[in-house]
């Protein structure tokens, strides 16, 4: 199997064992057996702790963390008068 697309399994199966961040939106591009972490997050805590998972996995050298979280504004929109 090609490494990048082992690591890229072994990403998700961290994902998917942390309790802390099992179900986030998370996508995960592997090229060169470099990770770049993408999507939108509901806190810096979140973010956080899906790098820490990530970095659990076997294999793991260099993260893009490109992550972003949803501003507390825009996430519960003012109703319309």
């Amino acid at each position: 199997m090609n490494p990048d697309l082992e690591l890229r399994h072994e990403v998700f199966a961290q994902l998917n064992w942390d309790p802390a961040v099992v179900g986030c939106d998370v996508d995960v591009c592997v090229e060169g057996g470099v990770v770049t972490l993408q999507g939108r997050l509901a806190s810096e805590s979140l973010k956080t702790a899906v790098e820490r998972a990530v970095r659990r996995a076997e294999g793991i050298g260099t993260i893009v963390n490109q992550l972003t979280t949803v501003d507390a504004h825009q996430a519960v929109a003012p109703p319309k008068l």
